[in-house]
């Protein structure tokens, strides 16, 4: 159907894919189609517009790379997780891997990090999320900078508050051809300050060598925007708004002109940068799939006692990660105590009514939920939606339970087993 069907385009979710133990060679497979079909970078199919800002299109040139990395990788410390994940090191500028955060913390290698800024840290993020915050206890001086006084900021030395967005100016741009440098609707109530005032406060503090942090915000807004001929005073005069000068054409296939970002200048079904980490498992050259870390194909012993499949990582839509559970007009809105959902036959089958309570259980640990039946999962899946402070899902994973290439964690697919409360003698 998408092969025959001109133009069409692939969009996936954020993390329904990235967040297996196999996500990235899924994710090469399924792209492998955009470019095998023809679909690729015309419009109608998966069009390309360059970033400009903030990981968004605006149609104009800007050089926030330059200003995020002003010294090349070579001239400084490597990144958290380099060495576990190179492939991410390579293809990832400006970021470490925050998965390998933990483990650096406690073994000190490839140095020690002995304090941390956090700016919405969230350490139920994490697989094993009890292990990232007692790596958290273990460091010298810790600082959580957020909006609220989440579980994470209990634990923090020092807790800067963030004003939230219609407290502060940001700047923003669209792939439209449009750009804003929004104007706050109040002030930052009591002692709040955005998190680019508690940046630059604190490099003036560190009295830090660069003249961009020392110039402010704004001036450093202007530099990035500079080849682009914006500036901060003319955004000013148009508060809703405006569309860019001259902005970058809209063009198909310029890879005819420019080639790709790939070794040989080609769209490679079979990665040259991957033929480079021959023998390390999972960084095939060619997309190949292999099953879960944890699955009836990989562990068929393990799933003799864990039959089902645990999916966790979807949010409800009243509830922002862990920050909005306690507020009590959102909670209203669905019965707020921990809940997983559960195929009606499986429940059946065990004994497990509507609000049940029942334990979730894999090798790492068990949590205690109430039963939510619907036929929105498929038999044999469990979904439990995560941060629920009072039944943590992501303690259920190890913290090693990552995919090899990205790093990124298999919330999506690990074993687990489900007992209706009470019952867990019976069922030994």
């Amino acid at each position: 159907m998408y092969a025959s069907a001109k133009p069409a385009s692939i969009m996936t979710s954020a993390s329904s894919i990235v967040h297996h133990t196999n996500g990235v060679q899924n994710y090469r497979a399924i792209f492998a189609l955009i470019g095998l079909t023809g679909n690729y970078d015309i419009f109608g199919g998966n069009f390309v517009s360059p970033q400009s800002f903030v990981h968004a299109p605006g149609r104009i040139i800007t050089r926030e790379h330059e200003f995020i990395q002003p010294r090349p990788w070579g001239e400084m410390a490597p990144r958290v997780g380099a060495d576990r994940f190179p492939l991410w090191t390579e293809m990832i500028d400006e970021e470490g891997q925050a998965m390998q955060l933990p483990q650096q913390i406690r073994s000190g290698e490839p140095y020690p990090i002995k304090a941390l800024i956090g700016f919405g840290l969230n350490y139920r993020m994490w697989p094993d999320s009890q292990r990232m915050i007692e790596s958290l206890s273990m460091l010298d001086f810790f600082v959580n900078v957020d909006i609220f006084m989440t579980d994470t900021c209990k634990y923090a030395d020092i807790v800067l508050p963030a004003c939230t967005s219609v407290e502060r100016s940001e700047l923003r741009c669209y792939g439209s051809g449009y750009i804003i440098y929004t104007q706050p609707a109040i002030a930052p109530l009591y002692d709040s300050r955005s998190d680019t005032d508690i940046i630059y406060a604190l490099a003036d503090r560190l009295n830090l060598d660069d003249p961009l942090f020392k110039a402010g915000y704004e001036a450093s807004i202007d530099w990035i925007l500079e080849p682009s001929g914006i500036n901060i005073a003319e955004l000013k005069k148009h508060p809703g708004g405006m569309p860019v000068p001259n902005p970058i054409k809209r063009e198909e296939k310029k890879y005819l002109r420019d080639g790709f970002a790939t070794p040989s200048g080609k769209l490679e079904f079979k990665s040259k940068v991957l033929e480079r980490y021959t023998g390390r498992p999972g960084f095939d050259a060619l997309p190949v799939y292999t099953p879960s870390q944890r699955s009836y194909e990989a562990t068929p012993e393990l799933a003799k006692e864990y039959p089902f499949i645990l999916n966790t990582g979807s949010r409800l839509p009243m509830f922002i990660h862990t920050r909005t559970y306690r507020l009590s007009w959102t909670s209203s809105l669905r019965p707020n105590h921990p809940a997983a959902d559960i195929n009606p036959a499986d429940a059946s089958g065990m004994g497990i009514n509507q609000d049940d309570a029942i334990h979730i259980a894999t090798p790492e640990g068990r949590i205690t939920v109430k039963a939510n039946l619907t036929k929105m999962v498929l038999p044999g899946v469990i979904n439990m939606y995560h941060g629920h402070p009072d039944a943590d899902v992501n303690q259920l994973f190890a913290s090693n339970y990552l995919d090899p290439l990205s790093g990124f964690p298999g919330f999506k697919s690990t074993l687990c087993k489900v007992e209706k409360a009470g019952e867990e003698a019976g069922n030994k």
